[in-house]
């Protein structure tokens, strides 16, 4: 078995792209896609792969080319770096001031806004408008049945004429009227008496 401490026996192993994407910790996939971008006179790389041959290619060196490429060389990371702000600029990730929040910050206090908004239902402190509305429209409805009623009851009662009994149901008509506007669902919401 190879001494791996000796650089002898490190610069003489020819591995397979397979070996060197095992090496490297990466799938066989993703090391073919770096290695159709490795350069050309690269000396490490041995026999480029093409149908029916595979990849030989020096360990060592790979290896290296591997570590250099990923911790990026000088120009190598001033190339990414410049890539990486076009891509920002393109995507329209990058804030325009200081004071303005990049994309990911804006999804990121959205998420949070909306786990709030989540929770206060959950306790309690919010519900749904529609909800409510349902609720209220309901109410209205049946309160203004059970007032209409109320004429007549009264005329009853008293033993009223129907000229009575028509002055009540036409007063509560008036009051429920004002009622429902006020409630904003005969009409536009926060419309005044003096607008109507």
């Amino acid at each position: 078995m190879a001494d791996l401490d000796h650089d002898e026996d490190r610069s003489d192993l020819v591995v397979t792209l397979d070996e060197l994407a095992s090496i490297c910790g990466v799938t066989p996939e993703t090391m073919r896609k770096h290695l159709k971008a490795a350069p050309d006179d690269a000396d490490w790389l041995l026999e480029r792969g093409r149908a029916g041959v595979s990849y030989q290619i020096l360990a060592a060196g790979a290896v290296d080319w591997w570590k250099a490429r990923e911790q990026g060389g000088g120009e190598d990371a001033a190339r990414r770096a410049v890539l990486a702000q076009w891509r920002q600029a393109a995507l329209g990730d990058l804030a325009d001031s200081e004071n303005e929040l990049t994309g990911k910050q804006r999804y990121e206090e959205f998420r949070a806004a909306q786990a709030e908004l989540n929770y206060r239902m959950l306790i309690g402190e919010l519900c749904r408008a529609a909800e409510v509305e349902d609720h209220t429209v309901n109410a209205v409805i049946e309160l203004r049945r059970k007032l209409q009623q109320v004429g007549a009851a009264i005329r009853r009662q008293f033993n009223l004429s129907r000229e009575v009994e028509d002055a009540i149901e036409a007063k509560i008509g008036e009051q429920l009227a004002a009622f429902v506007k006020k409630l904003g669902t005969d009409g536009e919401p926060g419309e005044t008496d003096a607008e109507a």
